[in-house]
């Protein structure tokens, strides 16, 4: 073999990560058919088709891996409450300081062509209802949940042992930075400052649970202000 058994893990993780996110970022884009292209209906759930993907690719695949493959507990990976008073304090401090980053980052000419993911729904391709949004924040969540369980907790939990967790929140910094690329230059930076951020916090408390909400939280609310504010 090309690695000692013991490092079966560490090696399929990091095979995995580099495998799903090529995949998503090169074959997650639909293709829209010309009979389609004034359906708005069908536009915005062929939209979906990238959001979708990723609580796949990164989220239920990986899952099952840990639990078939590793046979290993999702707790262990992040999927728990962890330590409560530490998971909902980070939470209370941290909401207000991101929704002003959404709320300033929903008025730069910067964002307009990058979000939201489902490009069917940018205000300049057509406008969406209240009620339209809220199936989207729905399922934006997904895709944010199998985000941060791909990175902080497959990726970081998964590797720490092997590598020491500095390492892992490393690595899965790096990964999940690199996965900004081509986006504007604000967002790359502080997307390594939030890779380091939650892969400590997910640390700390034990669990994915309060970067996940703050990521989503950040997503929804930039979403909300370039849609609707414009």
């Amino acid at each position: 073999m090309f690695f000692p058994q013991n490092q079966f893990k560490p090696v399929l993780i990091l095979f995995y990560v580099i495998v799903a996110v090529s995949v998503w970022k090169y074959f997650s884009i639909p293709i829209v058919p010309d009979s389609f292209e004034n359906n708005e209906t069908i536009l915005f759930w062929l939209g979906m088709y990238r959001l979708i993907g990723a609580f796949l690719l990164f989220g239920v695949i990986p899952m099952g891996i840990v639990r078939y493959v590793f046979r290993e507990s999702l707790a262990d990976y992040g999927l728990r409450f962890g330590i409560p008073f530490r998971t909902v304090r980070s939470f209370l401090i941290a909401s207000p300081i991101i929704i002003l980053i959404a709320v300033l980052t929903g008025h730069n000419a910067a964002f307009f062509d990058v979000y939201p993911l489902n490009e069917m729904i940018r205000p300049q391709n057509i406008r969406i209802t209240y009620w339209a949004f809220a199936l989207h924040a729905v399922i934006y969540t997904g895709y944010y949940f199998g985000w941060d369980f791909l990175f902080r907790g497959f990726l970081q939990h998964g590797l720490s042992k092997q590598c020491g967790v500095s390492t892992a929140i490393l690595i899965q910094t790096l990964a999940s930075t690199m996965l900004h690329y081509g986006h504007p230059g604000s967002e790359i930076f502080g997307s390594i400052i939030a890779g380091l951020a939650w892969g400590i916090l997910a640390f700390r408390t034990r669990s994915i649970l309060s970067g996940f909400a703050q990521h989503s939280l950040l997503g929804i609310v930039l979403d909300w202000t370039l849609i609707f504010t414009r």
